[in-house]
């Protein structure tokens, strides 16, 4: 019996020659995507995209820029803007991932020379950083790398390699060294930040007091449950064949489109319920705001909900058997779901991903949660519109199937 079981098992998967893909080809593909995506956002190989803007076009800000833009460690923009709040718009849009704007002359200036308050800010913080709070990571990054590149191509702007450099020259003795060195020593002791510490001004992108960092996961494990509970509920279009119960229902008024079209509205309003209790969590919880935008935020949970329906109807009507839909459900929403963000936030992938996730649902599903909490129907349209045209899409392809059975 051991040896019938066995043989059953291994004739019907290889009969089967879309399972037989699924169970052997696809877990490679899985790997090797997985594989970008890890290796290319941990460690040294993570590029992120940096915008650039120089306000002040001195000599040290146009070195600076052109030393971050050579840089291979950063995908760097140079944004066309003239302004702060231009700059604010492109991190805001997603254009970059995080923005340096730089307002002011990296050099300081001798004392008695500023007159006003606003030229002190832009003298002690000549640089300001524009940061998105659903990509938090990269602020750091960015930060590591200006101080890394101001200290590799920018030395005379570091006080420390100033003083060393004139040392050198003769230009000061052993007297003065000393006096600096017990200065910096001084300031230590004090546990005072020196130049660089305050050099950089931060701004973020944030409105409100929304927590955009826990909006951007609700949005992303919200794609990629509701994925997982619409294939789960649309396999029941497979057992109904496989138990003979489709041949009895084709008999009823309308046949199986009718079928199809009642599952479709189950499936909808199951997943506007569970999106809406994942947000309620996280509004409870972590304080990210609703309110102001919920009409929008409304249509993305139902755009959201029937998307994942009909492609999960479309999946499962085109499944021959129970396994390959079992086999969809699990590695084709996993694949989605890893290259689409909601394993890892995508501006961590390597460029090629980044571009390909827009390919699939999940990134969509995650860009309208992101635009309709932060400023509603008009920024989030197109990632709605894309959201209505899958959901019209898989519906429309398991009514095609169905009907067609049906005939």
């Amino acid at each position: 019996m051991i040896g019938a079981a066995f043989r059953v098992m291994a004739l019907s998967l290889l009969r089967d020659r879309a399972a037989l893909v699924m169970a052997f080809v696809l877990p490679t593909v899985i790997f090797s995507i997985f594989a970008a995506i890890f290796s290319g956002a941990t460690g040294d190989r993570i590029r992120i995209h940096l915008g650039l803007a120089d306000l002040a076009h001195t000599a040290a800000t146009q070195r600076l820029t052109d030393a971050l833009a050579a840089d291979p460690s950063l995908r760097v923009t140079r944004l066309p803007v003239t302004d702060l709040a231009g700059v604010s718009e492109a991190v805001r849009s997603g254009e970059v991932d995080v923005a340096l704007a730089l307002r002011g002359d990296l050099i300081a200036a001798p004392a008695g020379d500023l007159r006003g308050s606003a030229d002190k800010t832009e003298a002690d913080q000549p640089v300001v950083l524009v940061e998105n709070p659903a990509k938090a990571l990269a602020t750091p990054i960015a930060l590591g790398q200006l101080q890394r590149v101001l200290n590799a191509a920018l030395p005379d702007v570091v006080l420390s390699r100033i003083v060393a450099d004139v040392e050198r020259s003769g230009k000061i003795g052993p007297d003065e060294r000393r006096f600096l060195d017990d200065a910096f020593a001084e300031q230590r002791a004090k546990k005072e930040p020196f130049s660089f510490a305050d050099m950089v001004e931060r701004r973020s992108t944030a409105a409100g007091t929304a927590n955009a960092r826990i909006s951007y996961y609700a949005g992303a494990i919200t794609a990629v449950f509701l994925l997982f509970a619409a294939m789960q509920g649309a396999m029941s279009l497979v057992e109904e064949r496989e138990t003979g119960l489709a041949e009895r229902l084709m008999a009823g008024p309308g046949g199986l489109p009718v079928v199809v079209l009642g599952k479709f509205g189950f499936l909808t309003l199951q997943g506007v319920v569970q999106a809406g209790l994942i947000f309620l969590a996280a509004g409870l919880l972590y304080g990210v705001e609703i309110g102001p935008h919920w009409p929008a935020f409304l249509a993305t949970c139902l755009l959201v909900s029937a998307m994942a329906a009909g492609l999960a109807l479309a999946a499962c009507a085109l499944a021959a058997t129970r396994q390959q839909a079992h086999l969809a459900s699990t590695f084709g929403v996993l694949l989605l779901s890893a290259v689409g963000g909601s394993m890892v936030p995508r501006f961590l992938m390597p460029p090629w991903l980044q571009q390909a996730g827009w390919l699939t649902p999940n990134a969509w599903a995650i860009a309208a949660y992101q635009d309709a909490l932060g400023e509603g129907f008009a920024v989030a349209a197109p990632a709605l519109a894309v959201l209505g045209a899958l959901a019209l899409a898989g519906l429309g392809l398991a009514l095609a199937l169905a009907a067609r059975r049906t005939a």
